[in-house]
């Protein structure tokens, strides 16, 4: 049986997602600043509070997390490629020899390419926590101290080796933490911390508030210091004992946020987060800039981020790329691709098939 899905963790991850795509579109600032504070963690935390893995055989498991993040790294990557090539040809940029092979190997490979470089990460930190909680046996402190010896090494790693490493494992070992506490937040031997911070809807919404105001100060601190903030694509982590708690407030901040204003209408749309995503920077934000709105693109990109022609302009921006992306999602849904976005194959194929 398929497993119920929570009302608000699907508000929480698509709003997640338009953050994404909204501050991928502008600048360096201090309103990027505080979006990178938990941007990218509170996807890792979201992740691990809907993650089974009691009585899970592994093969069962590896083979569910293969189909859930890698088919579509690789699936959305190919398309990703073959975009980059439609708008390298639309805007009459030079195309190198051998583009499409190159892109599809640079998938294979997966080094922080396109926006979807984090599944592969998301992967990772699944299969690790899997791990540890066979190597604890269960029992969540282990787990929570597994964790963050795993954080040590990342650290370590972080500190004498900044590269990314293949299917972006690096990412992993700063993501596997974050997994782990939203694991443990929403695991039944800590209910009542989770029932108490999560069934009234205006308590989760203060203490949320409460949470998200304080990692603003912190992110600002921080960014104002030293010009640092939580930056996975960048490895940007310093300082660590400052950037890593602030990722999780500020993501458990957005998180009881979202419970407290849990509705269908923001949860559903959630199911197309992956094209979202995937195709956001690759397809839609050049084709607004630079076909749909030129002229308007050209009055405010020299804009700082606090204008409010430019926050109008990236607004408009993300709500074409909700449109312009939606029905491509619905044509992979509903062709033989479907897997590339998660999504069962439709059941004229399976029909035809037969």
């Amino acid at each position: 049986m398929k497993p119920k899905r929570i009302e608000y963790i699907d508000v929480a991850k698509f709003l997640a997602m338009i953050l994404v795509v909204f501050t991928h579109g502008v600048k360096e600032s201090n309103f990027v600043a505080f979006a990178f504070a938990f941007h990218l963690p509170v996807f890792f935390i979201l992740n691990g509070m809907t993650l089974k893995i009691e009585n899970q055989k592994f093969g069962e498991f590896l083979v569910k997390k293969l189909q859930r993040y890698i088919i579509p790294m690789f699936g959305l990557g190919i398309i990703c490629v073959l975009f980059d090539l439609f708008i390298k040809w639309l805007f009459n940029n030079p195309i190198a020899d051998h583009f499409v092979l190159i892109g599809i190997a640079n998938v294979i490979n997966q080094v922080r390419l396109f926006a979807i470089w984090f599944l592969p990460a998301l992967f990772f930190t699944d299969i690790i926590l899997f791990g540890f909680h066979r190597l604890a046996k269960g029992r969540l402190w282990l787990m929570g101290v597994l964790s963050l010896l795993l954080l040590g090494i990342g650290i370590i790693f972080n500190q004498f080796h900044n590269v990314a490493l293949v299917w972006n494992f690096d990412a992993a070992l700063f993501g596997t933490i974050f997994t782990y506490i939203g694991f443990a937040f929403h695991h039944q031997k800590l209910s009542g911390i989770y029932t108490f911070l999560t069934k009234v809807r205006w308590r989760a919404i203060l203490i949320g508030i409460a949470l998200m105001v304080a990692t603003y100060f912190i992110s600002q601190y921080s960014y104002e210091d030293s010009r640092r903030h939580l930056e996975m694509f960048s490895r940007y982590y310093l300082p660590y004992y400052l950037t890593l708690p602030n990722a999780v407030m500020g993501s458990l901040g957005f998180i009881l946020i979202c419970r407290g204003i849990t509705n269908p209408v923001l949860a559903k749309p959630v199911e197309i987060n992956l094209t979202l995503l995937a195709f956001h920077q690759v397809l839609a934000f050049p084709l607004f800039r630079f076909k749909v709105c030129p002229e308007w693109w050209a009055k405010v990109y020299l804009l700082p981020v606090s204008d409010l022609q430019y926050i109008l302009f990236n607004a408009t921006m993300t709500l074409f790329t909700i449109a312009l992306i939606t029905p491509i999602y619905f044509i992979i849904k509903y062709s033989p691709l479907s897997g590339i976005v998660n999504q069962p194959l439709a059941g004229m194929y399976r029909h035809n098939s037969g």
